[in-house]
């Protein structure tokens, strides 16, 4: 893995992790305790969680069938990847929508574009490489969002 990559990675999450906890701890307003029983709050929880959730299995999988193939490249199949070539970038999106919609803060909505900037493209460039190696790959399946792109 290039320097650059790892760096530009970890200076990703340092400055995310900075902002939004500034945000939570000193410059958001006070919430009652009965804000954690709100809209947005449960809302953003159950986004949070759903893309936590598909982000992992995701995961999960294409490290079984790495295992599986002997590390050659495969078309991943099954209920996550039916509709999407990068469903646990999808996921990771969700996840952070989520947090956005919980938190309802600046840093959140930031950290949510910031994702789907990165992600965006990178789930286009693999679902290219994929249609190009695989000549069986499912041609209505999308790159990041469903029925979508």
């Amino acid at each position: 893995m290039p320097l650059v990559v790892l760096g530009s990675g970890a200076l990703f999450n340092v400055v995310n992790a900075y902002l939004n906890g500034r945000w939570l701890f000193t410059l958001s307003p006070v919430r009652p305790d009965a804000w954690l029983w709100s809209a947005p709050f449960l809302i953003g929880v159950v986004l949070f969680a759903a893309g936590f959730v598909t982000h992992v299995l995701a995961d999960r999988e294409l490290r079984r069938l790495r295992r599986q193939s002997g590390g050659a490249y495969v078309v991943p199949r099954g209920p996550l990847f039916r509709l999407v070539s990068c469903p646990n970038y999808f996921g990771e999106m969700i996840e952070w929508t989520g947090w956005a919609i919980a938190t309802l803060s600046w840093p959140g909505l930031v950290f949510a574009l910031w994702t789907a900037a990165n992600l965006v493209p990178r789930a286009l460039k693999h679902h290219a490489w994929y249609h190009a190696k695989f000549v069986d790959y499912p041609p209505a399946r999308k790159a990041i969002i469903p029925f979508v792109l």
